[in-house]
């Protein structure tokens, strides 16, 4: 650091899903290989995202509903970092992901906010071998 005031820690919130990414995969790929955790709400979600990243870095949650007091446990041991949050589908079509942005907002001052929209990430295609 170099005296330009505190790391600020962001949290990215992506959509996963099968399909055709909407988002530019290797930005969105970028993202997770750059994240310090990558938090999923299902195991469709779970699966899919240990194709991109560590397991290690893979925390699961039990619902969304927990997601905020969990999350924020995790920014009072981890501050100035980054994490993702990786849901089934477009983030923009789930109301739930509004009330985690504003939980998160209250609980964890600071703390940059983004949303990728559409679909980002998707499980690798299968491709025939050469021979």
């Amino acid at each position: 650091m170099t005296g330009d005031g505190p790391v600020r820690a962001a949290f990215v919130m992506m959509g996963v899903g099968p399909g055709e990414p909407d988002a530019l995969a290797p930005a969105a790929a970028d993202v997770l290989a750059s994240a310090d955790v990558v938090f999923v709400p299902e195991v469709p979600a779970e699966s899919t995202v240990l194709f991109y990243t560590e397991a290690w870095r893979v925390e699961r949650l039990a619902d969304l509903a927990s997601a905020v007091a969990v999350i924020e446990d995790w920014y009072s041991l981890n501050p100035g970092s980054t994490a993702v949050l990786a849901v089934p589908g477009d983030p923009a079509d789930q109301p739930g992901l509004t009330a985690v942005a504003d939980g998160l907002r209250v609980a964890v001052p600071g703390l940059g906010i983004h949303t990728v929209p559409g679909v980002s990430i998707v499980p690798p295609k299968l491709s025939p071998l050469p021979w």
